[in-house]
């Protein structure tokens, strides 16, 4: 149990983590994205607005005209008209390239960029990246003016700062996780002290309540012998009977918690036959409350486990089924294999529940108003008993409840 708490709670911490960092780090990413591509457009709209060049800084800082002034935000840096690399085309209504200025890139890219120039113009979009260029196009009178401003700097920063965080976000994945296995056992340690000391005084309660509901039934026993049967001595035993049997499942639950895997000897069993003869156990008592009981088991499927556990399991199941089945109603046992796992399945027909409910079936103690009353005699501890058995034999119990009003548990277990 502790150890599958201790895997839990790695397992949802590593994912919060995780999930938070990537969160994080990526909206730190798209941030910078976002910032570049809305500054490359204010340069690109400050070139058009100007005629495909700086002059509203040339003018502005020559002091040419009090009424010119640089831009806000972004532009205002002297320096961006000679760090920006770009270029300026104009193509006519007949896609002819008329007019150029590839003054502000190298010599060498002239072609990629006739190449670019081409794309855009038979492109429908206005503004957009091609290779390392954002580019602006915008309609003339003549044609159409195309500006590319090279972002090739900011885009290596940007990735770079990209694969800087993914590193750092593995790292940090990596050490966190190594921490959380080193420290999980102290975190976990006060849950498991008090998980240790309830199934203690589970163990030793039902040790003690066993003595006095033995004299209870040796004394009902006598004066049954001395003055005779009656109802109120019959009722007495009946509910001494079934408080022997739940301190019986109390102590034998808790045995299960402290106990793991390899602790109960493991041997090849044939779940075909004692899945047959626990049906075959179970079906005069089925037959007497009128519920038809239909089996479909494969033969010779067989598992590894404890034969006593493994039985308890189908025992628990059925009487399950018997217990809570509409009067007149039908169970269905059947048992198949589906990739290298033994399919335990048992369904039977009971109206009225809720679906919200089913999962709640194997908390301990938990009764469903309705479906699962103290007049079956149960105690709502029989599920939480096989779904624990199933786990210790790495396999899982679950339960399904149908719109037909069908409900089914599943059980299933690793091929022997």
């Amino acid at each position: 149990m502790l150890k599958r708490l201790k895997r839990s709670f790695i397992l949802l911490a590593m994912i919060s983590m995780t999930v938070t960092l990537i969160a994080a780090f990526s909206a730190v990413n798209i941030a910078l994205r976002v910032q570049m591509s809305n500054n490359t457009d204010e340069i690109i709209d400050t070139l058009y607005e100007n005629g495909g060049h700086f002059s509203l800084f040339n003018h502005a800082d020559s002091g040419l005209s009090d009424q010119l002034k640089p831009p806000s935000g972004f532009l205002n840096h002297s320096e961006t008209p000679y760090e920006t690399r770009y270029y300026v085309a104009c193509v006519d209504e007949t896609s002819t390239l008329v007019q150029t200025d590839f003054s502000h890139i190298a010599i060498s890219n002239i072609d990629a960029i006739l190449s670019q120039i081409s794309s855009v113009t038979s492109s429908g979009r206005s503004r957009g990246y091609i290779d390392n260029y954002r580019f602006g196009k915008f309609e003339t009178d003549d044609g159409v003016m195309i500006i590319g401003v090279d972002c090739s700097r900011n885009m290596q920063t940007i990735n770079l700062l990209t694969l800087i965080t993914f590193v750092t976000i593995v790292s940090c994945i990596l050490i966190v996780f190594v921490l959380l296995i080193a420290f999980s056992g102290r975190v976990l340690r006060p849950f498991e002290e008090n998980r240790e000391k309830q199934r203690r005084f589970i163990t030793d309660a039902g040790h003690e309540l066993k003595t006095p509901i033995a004299i209870i039934r040796s004394n009902t026993e006598a004066m049954e012998m001395i003055d005779g049967e009656s109802r109120w001595l019959s009722n007495i035993k009946q509910q001494t009977d079934r408080m022997s049997k739940l301190v019986r499942d109390l102590i034998e639950l808790s045995k299960m918690d402290e106990q793991t895997r390899s602790e109960k000897e493991k041997q090849r069993l044939i779940l075909s036959e004692l899945l047959y003869n626990s049906v075959e156990s179970f079906r005069v008592p089925a037959e007497a409350k009128g519920i038809k009981l239909k089996t479909d088991i494969a033969p010779d499927v067989a598992v590894t486990g404890d034969l006593e556990d493994i039985v308890r399991v189908t025992g628990i199941l059925l009487d399950n089924a018997v217990k809570y089945t509409d009067s007149r109603g039908q169970i269905a046992v059947s048992l198949n294999t589906k990739a290298k796992r033994a399919v335990l399945r048992v369904s039977n027909t009971c109206a009225g529940l809720d679906k919200a409910a089913v999962p709640k079936f194997f908390d301990r103690f938990y009764r469903s108003d309705k479906s699962r009353s103290s007049q079956t005699g149960g105690y709502g501890i029989g599920l939480s008993m096989a779904q624990m058995i199933v786990q210790n034999h790495k396999g899982r119990l679950t339960a399904a409840y149908s719109d037909d009003e069908v409900i089914t548990f599943t059980a299933e277990l690793p091929l022997a």
